[in-house]
């Protein structure tokens, strides 16, 4: 059994932005690509790190917001806790892919990379809907001696479905057609998913995860053990990302001005934008780096604090925004 044309699955809007390869197939946001072609059949840790950071579905490469975050799991029965090694896709994504991937599609499909050779798809497939991704973490895979690959793990199941062939699941895709919603895209963040889910990028490799590592990333567990990321080790990223935990808006302001790199200079402001909700993983990777990068000692601000909004940044110079920093303002001299 071949996998569907894509001329005969409609594609949902979301992934309308995505570059078709020359057969009409969309070049989904988690694969390896590089000036030579797309490898639909490798998965880009590097590609992995930045879903993880900004929030993104591995499928169309756009934030979830308040969608729930799908798996395909091997397990039965519920699943309070899940741990995957691909990042998670919204859900009408999931339903395109049953239709168009091979390995997903077809019931005889095999895998066809070096240690899983030969291995046959699950005669059901199950996908789970979870509410929240807990937190993502670089795991040593038990195939590869000293190769790291990032895992995600998943709470609070809320949904799911499972089927034998696509033509199980078709009502449902029509369903979540009707149902899909745009989803919420600042300028800044568009720029870093147009940077992401490009394709020619000269060979650099996913221009987008030196962004992911100074948003946060920089200070995950063993993060420069991941695959593809030994490279990054020992360059700036950490202190950039130090500058962006640590630093006041207007350091990290003048940084974004004054970064050549396109991806960096959008970096700063979305982490300013997003200040106070960001993805839940970044959020643990930053707290981490509080204990990694030493305070700046600044001199109180004079002045009554209470007269600054309580959602600027806090003129103590933290970073973060007054509300939370200095709740009962600064004393007056």
């Amino acid at each position: 059994m071949n996998h569907a044309p894509q001329s005969t699955v409609v594609l949902p809007r979301r992934m309308e932005h995505l570059t078709a390869d020359q057969r009409g197939y969309p070049v989904i946001a988690t694969v390896e690509r590089s000036p030579q072609g797309v490898n639909f059949g490798s998965i880009n840790e590097r590609r992995k790190l930045a879903l993880a950071t900004f929030d993104w579905c591995a499928v169309c490469g756009l934030p979830f917001a308040d969608e729930l975050r799908w798996q395909m799991v091997l397990q039965e029965g519920p699943l309070p806790v899940a741990v995957a090694g691909e990042a998670p896709v919204h859900e009408i994504c999931a339903l395109y892919a049953a239709q168009v991937c091979p390995f997903l599609f077809s019931p005889q499909a095999r895998l066809g990379d070096e240690f899983r050779k030969g291995a046959v798809r699950d005669r059901v497939v199950r996908f789970v809907g979870f509410e929240s991704t807990s937190t993502v973490f670089a795991y040593e895979s038990g195939l590869q001696k000293g190769v790291h690959t990032l895992h995600f793990e998943h709470r609070g199941q809320a949904d799911e479905f499972s089927y034998h062939s696509p033509g199980e699941i078709r009502e449902r895709f029509a369903d979540a057609l009707a149902r899909e919603k745009d989803l919420p895209v600042s300028d800044t963040e568009r720029v870093l998913v147009r940077l992401f889910n490009r394709l020619d990028d000269k060979g650099e490799g996913d221009v987008v995860t030196g962004a992911a590592l100074i948003a946060g990333a920089a200070f995950a567990k063993n993060v420069f053990k991941v695959q593809g990321l030994r490279a990054f080790a020992g360059k700036e990223y950490p202190a950039v990302a130090g500058l962006l935990l640590r630093g006041s808006e207007e350091e990290i302001l003048a940084f974004s001005r004054k970064a050549e790199d396109e991806a960096f200079s959008v970096t700063g402001p979305w982490v300013l934008e997003r200040a106070g909700a960001l993805p839940v993983p970044l959020q643990q990777w930053r707290k981490r780096g509080e204990d990694m990068v030493p305070r700046s000692a600044r001199a109180e601000p004079e002045g009554p604090g209470r007269n600054v909004p309580k959602n600027a940044a806090c003129p103590c110079g933290s970073g973060r925004r007054a509300r939370r920093c200095h709740p009962g303002g600064f004393r007056v001299s």
